[in-house]
């Protein structure tokens, strides 16, 4: 049986931070985001509308699917206990997981919205808001999505305002000890 860890924030919030530290222990970490990149490449588009067409032309539940399909094409069910999947946008796309799979947990990651511009400022990817006016703009994007809903539904929440990724990695181990026990 495999267990699935399901890992939602909005965007800054160090989602990225924790599913390294899950690939660090050897778990496999696929990424909604991932999907959306290539689809972005693919079209010519940037990554925000990547990830709105996506949802409009292909459904809500697009992005899971293709995650399912990933899993078992790759048979990573049979190779792994637990699979990390970073990146949920909503409800919708977490019941298709709960759908295939037995156990399926969310950890929703969260930290301030100054701390997740500030982040978001210095990451450097194409698609990171530029100023304030696009930061709030994704974030309202990203809650029309269902983000708030996953947070309501979270089985963990990782808070991470001024911690070490030390304090972050404890974090993720206590996790894993808990789950691993529900396992059982």
């Amino acid at each position: 049986m495999v267990l699935i860890i399901a890992l939602s924030g909005l965007p800054g919030a160090g989602k990225s931070t924790i599913a390294e530290l899950f690939r660090k222990r050897n778990l496999p970490v696929l990424s909604m985001g991932n999907i959306v990149r290539s689809e972005a490449s693919r079209l010519g588009i940037t990554n925000d509308k990547a990830s709105i067409t996506l949802r409009l032309l292909k459904g809500t539940r697009h992005i899971s699917y293709e995650i399912v399909n990933m899993i078992f094409k790759e048979e990573l069910s049979k190779k792994y206990n637990i699979i990390l999947i970073d990146g949920l946008r909503s409800i919708k796309e977490l019941q298709v997981l709960e759908e295939y799979f037995e156990k399926v947990y969310l950890i929703y990651v969260v930290a301030s919205w100054k701390t997740r511009f500030e982040r978001l400022r210095n990451r450097g990817r194409d698609d990171d808001p530029k100023d304030l006016h696009e930061f709030l703009m994704r974030d309202y994007r990203e809650l029309k999505f269902g983000l708030a809903e996953l947070l309501a539904r979270a089985d963990y929440i990782i808070v991470n305002e001024d911690k070490s990724i030390n304090e972050l990695d404890r974090e993720v181990d206590n996790i894993i000890k808990k789950l691993k026990l529900k396992m059982i």
